[in-house]
């Protein structure tokens, strides 16, 4: 049966004893030395009290430099004999080591804590950036439905088929823009499930581009191939297709007046490395810190969450993603697998 825990206050007469003489108490030295003294010291008697409350023989101190954290007590030896000077450096060696021990855990324990702390204003700084921008980013299609909605009775009663065709238009539209944002937001607050099958890269960077074909000859970009042959691995080739997809269309919309958007592909110290550049208007270094958080964007138009969920997936299969750019020169990102 475990014992109750005793908590000893920091005024007890033993614990400023102990405070005081910085070594082991011997109940019967206290004993000896009360029967020796003419008048009883009153504080001594106290001590001598207490350890027969808590039916302690010695009581051995436990120093952290010069604070008392705690005392061993150890009660009479089951030969009954009394504790010799060995008996006492052995504890108090002992004591030291442990004092030390419950230094260290406390202290660890104490960082433990502040970690927690640190995490759960990282949360509420992380949650308050993701509810700035979901506003930020739901606010303009609702002003338009709710104007639109606001005209819609008036249309139908005065018969304004021109009114009533753009809110055929407008309106799914733009739920199809709320739903796509908050469809973006749970991929990337869940974890990604993954499922990896071999895949040769290469030929999802060459699938990807021809998604953009017409877009690229229509904004006068040229495209400079460079893909070294690549081992196959297991990677999930949809989510692969989707870092690219993201990374190939910010490259585009950084050349609004045409450009160059080169791709290379090759291994690097065992690792497969794609980098994927641009000539587009780059950014700056100040923005370039927060370009892999979620709802930072450095377009006009644009949710700001393609390359969260890019950094995401590729945090997921092991790997990471750099970024490297200068205003009026370009940017280019360089994956790591």
């Amino acid at each position: 049966m475990l014992e109750e825990k005793r908590i000893i206050d920091r005024k007890n007469q033993l614990v400023l004893y102990l405070q005081k003489i910085r070594r082991p108490v011997v109940l019967e030295e206290i004993l000896l030395e009360l029967e020796s003294s003419k008048s009883a010291d009153s504080s001594l008697v106290a001590v001598k009290q207490e350890m027969e409350r808590i039916e302690a023989a010695v009581c051995v101190p436990l120093f952290a430099e010069d604070r008392l954290i705690g005392f061993l007590e150890l009660g009479e030896k089951t030969n009954q004999e009394m504790y010799t000077e060995e008996d006492l450096d052995f504890l108090n060696t002992i004591s030291n080591q442990l004092a030390v021990a419950i230094e260290r855990a406390r202290l660890h324990q104490e960082m433990l804590q502040a970690e927690r702390q640190l995490m759960q204003v990282d949360k509420l700084s992380s949650l308050g950036t993701v509810a700035a921008g979901m506003a930020h980013e739901i606010k303009n299609p609702l002003a338009s439905i709710k104007g639109m909605s606001e005209m819609i009775t008036k249309a139908f009663e005065k018969g304004d088929k021109e009114t009533i065709e753009d809110f055929k238009k407008v309106v799914p539209k733009e739920l199809d823009r709320i739903s796509n944002l908050v469809q973006n937001l749970l991929t990337y607050s869940k974890p990604a499930k993954l499922n990896k099958i071999p895949t040769d890269l290469n030929k999802i960077v060459e699938s990807t581009l021809k998604l953009f074909e017409v877009q690229l000859m229509k904004g006068s970009i040229k495209v400079n191939r460079n893909l070294g042959g690549l081992p196959v691995k297991d990677f999930d080739p949809e989510l692969m297709k989707q870092v690219f997809t993201n990374l190939i269309l910010n490259a585009m919309q950084a050349m609004f007046s045409g450009g160059e958007l080169s791709i290379r592909s090759a291994v690097e110290s065992d690792r497969i490395a794609i980098e994927i550049s641009d000539t587009g208007q780059g950014i700056s270094e100040e923005r370039l810190k927060n370009i892999f958080d979620p709802f930072f964007t450095t377009k006009e138009k644009g949710a700001g969450l393609g390359l969260a969920i890019t950094y995401k997936i590729i945090q997921g299969h092991g790997g990471n993603i750099t970024v490297q750019s200068k205003v009026g020169e370009g940017t280019a990102f360089k994956v790591l697998l």
